[in-house]
């Protein structure tokens, strides 16, 4: 009895292990998934947010291994230096970069803010940070 008692024991341990392994996965995998949703900061590689978009969660310090995603005409094609345009749906601001780990010039972005980036930061931004 005490034998078959374990072995229930061990199952229902695993199945919780599982099932907050699997929901950590799903979480996680939000970010840089080419949909911008609520808690993100997106920059896009045409004006007015069109075309495919990098979806930020967390800061970024080089966006050199960064790539658009989907099936647009960015698709697959670097982000670091081709953004044209931005969306914050973050609740945070955030701190664009024209070099990687925030170097170059700088600017900030008002949580909710979307708009198109000027002659400074068009095809520039290699860094992001939210604070």
């Amino acid at each position: 009895m005490k034998f078959g008692n374990s072995l229930r024991a061990v199952a229902a341990a695993g199945l919780v292990l599982t099932t907050v392994g699997i929901g950590a996965g799903s979480a996680s995998a939000a970010e840089k998934d080419g949909w911008l949703t609520n808690g993100e900061f997106g920059l896009f590689c045409y004006q007015n947010q069109t075309n495919s978009v990098l979806d930020l969660y967390a800061s970024d310090s080089n966006f050199a291994d960064d790539y658009f995603k989907g099936t647009q005409s960015c698709a697959n094609q670097s982000a670091n230096d081709w953004t044209e345009s931005y969306s914050n749906r973050d609740t945070y601001a955030w701190k664009v970069h024209t070099d990687w780990k925030g170097g170059g010039y700088g600017t900030s972005i008002a949580a909710g803010a979307r708009g198109n980036t000027n002659v400074t930061f068009t095809n520039s931004i290699s860094s992001a940070y939210f604070f």
